[in-house]
């Protein structure tokens, strides 16, 4: 039997696309961010407390190490890109890419993320199909796997108090712990699929893309699951044919992003809470205690987390940190490695827009 015929990418796609990249998208999460801090400024915001952050040096210093390691983070994911194209950009355009990708992510909620605007985004960067496939798909099961996997062993070192401030038994049933727990199921859930379907038999998922495809309820949607199934395929068949440098380099990548991501909060306590203690076993808990809180955020229903990831670091570090003090941290960190992707946003994302237009006239 003859398979259907797969449609490329059509205009009315491709404009909506582009259209999802608009600046002004970017208005609503910043205005969610402003009433989230807001919110903590009203109930939280103690001016004895802000008087007592002593400014010197040595804080901004260690203000100046976190956004150090947020540059690093970039520098990690667009050698991960870099890597998984199989150097098909140059490492500076990798670069710019990373910012596209983090920008569409700013902008749609973290249940969504940017993956699907960057498969539409590398297309037209001309990269060869296996290598978009696999850099947006791999890259999904990479960053899915990190969490996945190194949480379990994080509580085998640290128990329940890992998850949330005062939490003594797994039995807890606040909203952290069920959150958490149920997030952390669905994301394992998702990882599994992703893995069957992208590394062990990635045969099925085309088959199964193709037979939902031909389901009358679905046949709105046919061209775009039979595109994702032949993604897959071109995804699997990209990533079978490397060797294990290629996926050591993308795994340590991997781990570099998150971990730098994590660390620079670890650094802002630092700069603003100055008992913190420095000793290895303090910092490698409030480094668990933070891998707990992005597995929470992970399915955000808001744009980027905006507005529930201010709330939330303040209350996961409540322990570490004075309630009128988090409040300033989580403005900080959000103003670095949120606000600041939108800012450098406004420059690249316009320019690339320009670039791909004037291409399309040529």
């Amino acid at each position: 039997m003859n398979e259907p015929v797969v449609p490329q990418p059509i205009e009315d796609e491709a404009h909506r696309v582009v259209h999802s990249l608009r600046l002004s998208r970017a208005i609503f999460p910043i205005l969610l961010g402003l009433a989230a801090v807001a919110f903590l400024f009203y109930w939280q915001f103690d001016p004895e407390k802000f008087r007592s952050i002593q400014w010197t040096t040595t804080a901004f210093f260690w203000i100046g190490v976190a956004a150090a390691l947020l540059v690093l983070r970039h520098f990690f994911i667009s050698y991960r890109l870099y890597t998984i194209t199989r150097h098909y950009f140059s490492f500076r355009k990798c670069l710019e890419l990373i910012v596209l990708w983090e920008f569409s992510g700013a902008l749609t909620p973290t249940s969504k993320g940017g993956p699907f605007v960057m498969l539409f985004v590398l297309t037209r960067e001309k990269l060869p199909a296996g290598r978009t496939a696999a850099a947006v798909f791999y890259t999904m099961v990479l960053d899915s796997g990190f969490f996945v996997l190194i949480l379990p062993f994080l509580l085998l070192i640290y128990g329940p108090i890992m998850l949330y401030p005062g939490m003594q038994s797994y039995h807890d049933v606040g909203l952290a712990s069920g959150a958490f727990f149920g997030t952390y199921t669905v994301m394992t859930s998702y990882w599994l699929v992703l893995v069957f379907l992208l590394i062990i038999r990635p045969k099925y998922a085309r088959q199964t893309l193709y037979w939902l495809a031909a389901r009358p309820l679905l046949k709105r949607w046919a061209p775009k699951l039979q595109r994702l199934g032949n993604e897959f395929e071109n995804a699997a068949g990209e990533i079978r044919l490397q060797d294990w440098r290629y996926h050591l380099q993308v795994v340590l990548s991997t781990i570099g992003s998150w971990t730098s991501k994590f660390i620079m909060i670890n650094f802002l306590i630092i700069a603003l809470v100055p008992s913190t203690p420095l000793d290895g076993s303090t910092q490698a808990f409030i480094y668990a205690r933070l891998v707990a809180m992005f597995i929470i955020m992970a399915f955000s229903p808001t744009p980027g987390g905006a507005g529930l990831a201010e709330v939330a670091l303040a209350g996961f570090i409540a322990d570490f940190v004075p309630a009128g003090i988090g409040l300033i941290i989580a403005l900080l960190w959000r103003s670095m490695a949120y606000y600041g992707y939108l800012l450098l946003g406004a420059f690249v994302v316009p320019a690339w827009i320009a670039r791909q237009t004037a291409a399309k006239n040529d």
